[in-house]
């Protein structure tokens, strides 16, 4: 099942507060789910959250 541009939004903005407080080991676990879960690639994950206000 394939998410929707607004749930990829969604979710991604429900993980950038754990992602901006976490240890290095968690932030890669959120990397990873965010990953799993839209199907982006790691460096656009990761610049997702980096830059969601």
């Amino acid at each position: 099942m394939e998410l929707s541009i607004g749930q990829r939004q969604a979710v991604t903005n429900k993980k950038v507060p754990a992602y901006k407080r976490a240890t290095r080991s968690d932030a890669s676990r959120i990397l990873d789910e965010l990953v799993d879960l839209t199907g982006w690639h790691l460096d656009h994950a990761r610049a997702s959250l980096r830059f969601t206000p």
